[in-house]
C-alpha cells in the first residue's frame, strides 16, 4: 500500500476526497499548510505528497520548497491539486513531479497517484527491500549481504535506500545530489562519486553487481531480473 500526506486547509471538503482514496487502498494521512513549517511536522512512511492548492492558506512556492526540504519528503513526488485559475501562475521550478485540476475524483486521483509511482519505478515501501543477496531494513537501518550486516554511513545508506527503490531508473550525478543530500547542499558531483565507490566496495564484495555506471549519465540500481 502507498501512504501518501494530503495537505489541505479545507479538511471539511476534501474528507469525502480522503474517503475515496482510502477505499482506493491508499494509506492518507491529512495536514493542513501550516503544520508543514513547525517543529513537530514529521510524517514518515509517506510515498507521495498531495497538496490542494485550491484554498490554501499559505504561499505556493514557498509551501512547496519547504515540502522538498524536509527529510522525509525530499525523495517523493509532490502532485498538486489546482483551479484552472490556477495553472497560469504554477512553475515547474517550485519541484512539482503531477498536478490535476479540480474538482476531481477520488478515483481519478488514486489512479493518477499509482500510475506516477509506477510511471517513476518505485517500489511500495514496506518495511524494506531484498535484492539477491541483499537485505535492506528500513526502519532499523540495518543492511546485511549474505545474512552478515554491513556497516554503512547514514549518507551511505540513503544513497543505497533511494536508488533500491527506484530500481532501472537511471539518475544524474545532480538528481542524486538533490535526492540524497538535499536542497541546499552545495558541494560537487564528486560527492556522489566518492559514495558510490564507498557503497559498492561494501555491498558488492561477494562479486554480486546491484548499481551501475551509465556512462556520462550517472547511476542505476540493477533490477532484480538483472
Amino acid at each position: 500500500m502507498y501512504n501518501l500526506i494530503f495537505i489541505t486547509d479545507d479538511w471539511d471538503h476534501k474528507k469525502p476526497l480522503k474517503s475515496g482514496l482510502l477505499e482506493s487502498g491508499l494509506g492518507v494521512v491529512l495536514c493542513r499548510s501550516s503544520e508543514v513549517f513547525t517543529d513537530t511536522f514529521a510524517p514518515s512512511r509517506v510515498d507521495v505528497a498531495v497538496v490542494d492548492l485550491e484554498r490554501c492558506a499559505t504561499e505556493p512556492e514557498k509551501l512547496c520548497h519547504n515540502l522538498k526540504r524536509h527529510p522525509s519528503l525530499k525523495n517523493c513526488p509532490l502532485v498538486l491539486l489546482v483551479t484552472e485559475d490556477q495553472l497560469s501562475r504554477m512553475d515547474v521550478r517550485w519541484g512539482i513531479d503531477d498536478y490535476l485540476t479540480l474538482p476531481v475524483s477520488a478515483k481519478r486521483l488514486a489512479q493518477r497517484l499509482k500510475f506516477l509511482m509506477w510511471k517513476l519505478n518505485r517500489v511500495e515501501m514496506k518495511n524494506g527491500f531484498c535484492c539477491g543477496d541483499l537485505a535492506i531494513d528500513f526502519e532499523r537501518y540495518e543492511v546485511n549481504v549474505k545474512g552478515k550486516p554491513i556497516d554503512l554511513t547514514y549518507k551511505e545508506f540513503e544513497l543505497l535506500k533511494f536508488l533500491a527503490t527506484h530500481p532501472g531508473k537511471v539518475f544524474t550525478r545532480e538528481a542524486l545530489l538533490d535526492k540524497v543530500w538535499g536542497y541546499d547542499y552545495y558541494g560537487g558531483t564528486r560527492t556522489v562519486d566518492v559514495h558510490v565507490r564507498r557503497l559498492r566496495s561494501k555491498i558488492e564484495a561477494g562479486g554480486c553487481l546491484y548499481i551501475e555506471t551509465v556512462r556520462n549519465v550517472g547511476y542505476k540500481f540493477l533490477e532484480p531480473s538483472a
